[in-house]
């Protein structure tokens, strides 16, 4: 009798674990705006959750980068729920990196078609997933 105990709590470890991974794997995460207000930048990102469980996201970390030059840095510790089947917002503010804000604005770097990246890791359910964006200014 003890073994088939254990080999059920064995089991129902191995499932628990296996949703958890299946619920980070399917959760998205997708970068929606870069904005600029009160010297910060104003990220928003969309976070998909198709699965029939909620979710929970407890920290995004990253990095913006404006071509190849590191502009901002970013954390949220903050934990947000996510409906089963549903999408969520999370809007999260990015620190510029000293002197570069003088950088941008004195030089024009602002420009139309220049390429920037954001990338960094976000935390679904206790499960670390990478993300990397890159696009272009309009």
């Amino acid at each position: 009798m003890k073994n088939w105990l254990l080999i059920g709590l064995a089991g129902l470890t191995g499932w628990y674990f296996f949703g958890k991974s299946q619920l980070a794997n399917r959760t998205k995460l997708i970068f929606k705006k870069l904005g600029f207000s009160n010297k910060k930048f104003q990220l928003v990102f969309g976070v998909q959750n198709p699965t029939g469980q909620s979710a929970k996201v407890s920290a995004i970390t990253g990095e913006v980068y404006l071509g190849d030059k590191l502009i901002a840095d970013f954390s949220s510790f903050g934990e947000q729920k996510i409906a089963p089947r549903s999408e969520s917002e999370l809007k999260i503010q990015a620190s510029p990196t000293i002197g570069i804000l003088q950088l941008i604005t004195s030089k024009n770097w602002l420009k139309k078609g220049l390429q920037y990246t954001i990338k960094g890791t976000g935390n679904f359910d206790g499960i670390v997933v990478p993300f990397d964006y890159k696009s272009s200014l309009i």
